[in-house]
């Protein structure tokens, strides 16, 4: 006996070690079962069978919504109907992945997220550890003036929402990651071990894609920054813990607290906010490129980063990464 916990104790400060001098040690594990079928034509074909079906998606659903004010809701997206179905959406997206791996790959959906214990058990922590950051940063000034905000439905009504949000949010955050942290990191990796490639590419294309979230060119261009360091963090903890389980975390209590606390009346994906604020003209969020270099601007960016990169060291604390 003494001899096997002797045995198991070594085998514990040996992965110690190896963590200490290899952060991303787990990382080799996590990506190793792409290393059978690593070609670069098959992340292409899956890639571009991922797009087809995820822009087939909303018509997908839509075949599911019965009665006109149904797919009105869910075209509009300002309820809280046509939200929720929104992200739900994601889950074609998703299963589509799935398939398309198993038919070109021949692995399935676990291969993406990693040991499942460890996965979960990382969603976990890091969702409310950065629930906590954003929390803190909410309470801490500057405060928003909500003097002209609204309050769209009870609070009773709006922390009923909470747990079919968080499902649907976990949709659509869980389909985004299987594809970037997950099936992209591994996949490239394979290709190559220089970090700029599995862990840059994949968190670029994932900022460009953002872009078209903007109004305008500078609005666009702060999405696409953003959204490219979110992919770096995500990547950054997926390569730590060996499973997208923090990663998901992270992505999902951002994501959680930018659709539950505010939103703009008659804008889509607003439908679960408890704040509205007035229409506003989209148009008035239109600013050119020039527009990244005034103070407000910068100042808004710099802030974003220092959020992003309080929330991704609260998601390593949590995981002990």
């Amino acid at each position: 006996m003494t001899q096997v916990r002797t045995a198991l104790a070594g085998q514990q400060l040996r992965g110690l070690m190896s963590t200490m001098s290899d952060p991303y040690a787990p990382h080799h594990s996590f990506v190793s079962v792409a290393a059978r079928e690593p070609q670069l034509w098959r992340v292409g074909l899956v890639v571009f069978g991922f797009e087809v079906i995820f822009g087939l998606a909303p018509d997908i659903m839509l075949t599911f919504l019965s009665g006109s004010g149904a797919r009105e809701a869910y075209i509009e997206g300002t309820s809280a109907f046509g939200t929720l179905a929104q992200f739900f959406t994601f889950g074609i997206g998703a299963l589509g992945l799935v398939m398309l791996l198993n038919l070109v790959h021949g692995r399935g959906f676990w291969s993406l997220i990693g040991p499942a214990d460890a996965a979960w058990r990382d969603m976990v922590a890091a969702t409310w550890v950065v629930v906590l950051v954003l929390l803190a940063q909410e309470l801490l000034p500057p405060w928003y003036d909500l003097s002209s905000a609204q309050m769209p439905r009870p609070l009773a009504a709006w922390l009923l929402l909470i747990p079919v949000t968080l499902l649907a949010l976990l949709v659509q955050v869980g389909t985004e990651e299987m594809l970037f942290r997950g099936y992209l990191q591994q996949q490239f990796a394979c290709l190559s071990d220089k970090r700029w490639v599995w862990m840059g590419v994949p968190s670029v294309m994932f900022g460009v894609l953002h872009y078209w979230n903007g109004n305008g060119a500078a609005e666009g261009f702060m999405w696409a920054l953003w959204a490219t360091m979110l992919g770096v963090a995500c990547a950054d903890l997926t390569a730590r813990s060996g499973n997208l389980g923090a990663a998901v975390g992270l992505h999902l209590a951002n994501n959680a607290f930018a659709i539950l606390l505010y939103g703009i009346s008659g804008w889509s994906g607003t439908g679960v906010a408890l704040f509205l604020f007035p229409y506003e003209d989209p148009a008035t969020y239109s600013d050119g490129i020039s527009a990244l270099v005034t103070p407000f601007i910068l100042l808004q960016i710099a802030g974003q980063m220092l959020s992003l990169l309080v929330m991704w060291l609260a998601a390593r604390l949590a995981i002990r990464r």
